[in-house]
């Protein structure tokens, strides 16, 4: 089997493929090898916006090649330089999470069962050193592997000097992204320094490969013996015994961190502090990056995500008060809000229903203050804080948990329970159905 037989034989035949093609030789040579082998497949072109008239160029050159060859095309253009500005990236990042945010969505609305990603092996190799440069550990000696999910990556054991000797004798056309030379990107730098050391290590390609098999087959035995954590109502929790391994307690604290949605930014310094919490006396707290905050509780570890990240606008909205929205349906801070006619009304357990109606005019939605009550369902007034602990809600939650408040009156605390003030009774004509958003839970 030659080499580029392989990719062929590799390519699934079990769902449709979406070739992500930039138009340059890598991803046209990928399209040319799906032609090939007769593969169920279209093209996707990202236009990022950030070399203007170079950047529009490559799209029309990507549709002329599409149309030519009869390959079904979708394009998408971002606002690569607006997004790493807002969310403090570079824009090599940017780029990326933007890029995959477009084939995520085409994986989601099923319009594809995979994405052929035309990674190759300098590709790799790249990857890996520039991993090891910034003090990745054994997971990210992985690299890139040749399917990861619903991406494939059918070039990744194929070089650099091999597509460019096969786009030459298949005569393929393609274009050259002008930034690939500016060596202000750290890709590219690193790239043209690994040319000048292979030059004295031929075999470089196969060295990292060979290095990221072994990590994949070391890094899924710590992933076998790692504790896995437990969730609970959206948040993780791991038995502070099960972190006396220092190699699979790392493992276990990255994991749990990622269950709540934190995956980026937990560092080595990190780890110790988690450590030295989960010894430490039960009621302790520590405060991570992106909002996430560990617990010490009894003998657990429990990593929950603030609904609110520190400088998110929202919170400085619930901070002052939002309005309680009126009329047919809205969205506001993390919950859903919508009238529901009577006979409609299906009162699941995951939602609250109040009487629209005996919502007063000054009702806010807020995070609970000092000397909030709360007019229990059935009769009988406490405080907020009393009317949590009845309901064993933990300390850890409440500070994110919204309200809905006249004054200090609460009329429903989100998904926990409503007034008696707005309770549903017979002559009710204005149910509202209020529910959370779980993905900010």
């Amino acid at each position: 089997m030659t080499e580029w037989e392989r990719p062929e034989s590799a390519l699934p035949s079990d769902g449709k493929i979406a070739l992500a093609l930039s138009g340059g030789r890598d991803s046209v040579a990928l399209a040319h090898v799906l032609l090939r082998a007769g593969a169920d497949f279209f093209a996707v072109h990202v236009e990022h916006g950030i070399r203007g008239e170079s950047s529009l160029r490559d799209a029309d050159f990507v549709r002329s090649f599409c149309k030519e060859r009869g390959i079904p095309l979708e394009v998408f253009s971002v606002d690569v330089p607006t997004y790493a500005r807002e969310k403090g990236l570079t824009t090599e990042q940017a780029a990326r999470e933007l890029r995959y945010g477009v084939f995520d969505g085409l994986l989601a609305e099923g319009k594809c069962r995979y994405v052929a990603l035309a990674h190759h092996a300098d590709d790799q190799t790249e990857t890996v050193l520039m991993r090891i440069f910034r003090g990745t550990g054994i997971k990210g000696l992985r690299g890139m592997a040749e399917r990861s999910g619903s991406y494939i990556r059918p070039l990744l054991g194929i070089s650099r000097e091999e597509i460019n000797e096969y786009v030459a004798e298949n005569g393929l056309p393609y274009v050259e992204d002008e930034t690939n030379a500016d060596p202000t990107y750290t890709r590219n730098f690193l790239r043209r320094e690994i040319a000048v050391l292979k030059e004295k290590y031929p075999a470089l390609n196969e060295a990292v490969a060979r290095l990221a098999r072994h990590a994949a087959e070391a890094d899924d035995f710590i992933e076998a013996a790692t504790p896995v954590p437990v969730m609970k109502e959206g948040e993780a929790h791991l038995g502070a015994d099960s972190l006396k391994e220092p190699v699979t307690a790392k493992r276990a604290v990255c994991n749990a961190c990622a269950a709540v949605g934190v995956r980026q930014d937990i560092e080595e310094r990190h780890y110790a502090l988690v450590f030295r919490l989960a010894e430490s006396e039960s009621g302790k707290r520590l405060e991570l990056p992106h909002g996430l905050t560990v617990y010490k509780q009894g003998g657990e570890l429990v990593f929950a995500k603030s609904r609110f990240s520190d400088g998110d606008e929202s919170a400085t909205e619930l901070d002052e008060g939002i309005p309680f929205p009126r009329g047919e349906f809205a969205e506001a801070a993390g919950l859903t809000i919508r009238r529901v006619s009577p006979d409609k009304a299906d009162f699941d357990a995951d939602a609250l229903y109040i009487d629209g109606d005996k919502v007063p005019a000054d009702a806010v939605l807020r995070h609970r203050r000092e000397g909030d009550v709360i007019e229990k369902f059935g009769g009988g007034t406490k405080s907020l804080g009393d009317f949590f602990t009845d309901r064993k809600i933990p300390l850890r939650r409440r500070d994110d948990i919204v309200v809905c408040a006249s004054g200090r009156e609460v009329l429903f605390a989100a998904g926990v329970e409503i007034s008696e003030k707005v309770r549903i009774d017979k002559n009710t004509k204005n149910i509202i159905k209020i529910t959370e958003d779980k993905d900010v839970r």
